[in-house]
């Protein structure tokens, strides 16, 4: 075998085991199935609420749907660097509430009004790239009338909303701003003072 040949060979055979290298690093880990206590906490809420009633009977259940959920289908645990913040929690319930009771008023003057309503679905881009903060955004945001979160992009940190009634002169933008102030909200709550830093500088400056 010439010179050429073997450095030839020993080029493609180096390259190979770097792309060996790269797709190892990049495959994602292995999920493993472990005990999830707040996970299987946070489904059995869900569950109970799910169906509308406080009892034991629910709270078994919930727990054992929990209990099957993650082990059957383990998912990769969400990080959180924050500390709670137990003043801006309670604010975060406060304004959830308000949010809560004016969006239903709305829907009841839509459902007993003759107005088709127009509906929409928008994309909202949150400023934050946390699982956490995502979930939690989402979940304040579907909890009330008249917004679903049809999707949600990890990758990216995207919200896809379906809204009820568009038909005010710039009712998407407000429901945009709407959705990155409950983030704010969110971030503030529990979020760390760099994380709130970096939610400052990607609004522009502190407020």
């Amino acid at each position: 075998m010439s010179e050429s040949s073997r450095r030839s060979r020993a080029r493609l055979t180096a390259s190979a085991d770097d792309r060996q290298t790269a797709d190892e690093a990049a495959a994602p880990r292995r999920r493993r199935r472990t005990l999830q206590p707040r996970a299987i906490a946070t489904i059995a809420l869900a569950w109970m609420l799910l169906w509308d009633r406080l009892s034991w009977g629910n709270l078994v259940n919930g727990l054992l749907v929990g209990l099957f959920v993650t082990l059957a289908f383990p998912l990769p645990s969400i990080e959180f660097h924050g500390r709670l913040r137990p003043h801006r929690v309670v604010w975060l319930i406060v304004l959830f509430l308000v949010d809560l009771v004016a969006a239903s008023w709305q829907v009841l003057r839509l459902a007993l009004g003759r107005r088709r309503p127009r509906n929409a679905v928008i994309e909202v881009q949150l400023r934050s790239r946390s699982d956490f903060y995502l979930t939690l955004t989402a979940e304040l945001v579907a909890l009330v009338p008249g917004s679903v979160v049809v999707d949600a992009r990890r990758s990216t940190s995207v919200l896809y909303l379906h809204l009820l009634d568009i038909e005010r002169e710039g009712a998407i933008e407000h429901q945009r701003r709407h959705v990155l102030d409950v983030e704010e909200r969110v971030v503030r709550a529990f979020g760390s003072d760099d994380e709130i830093a970096r939610l400052e500088q990607a609004k522009g400056g502190p407020s």
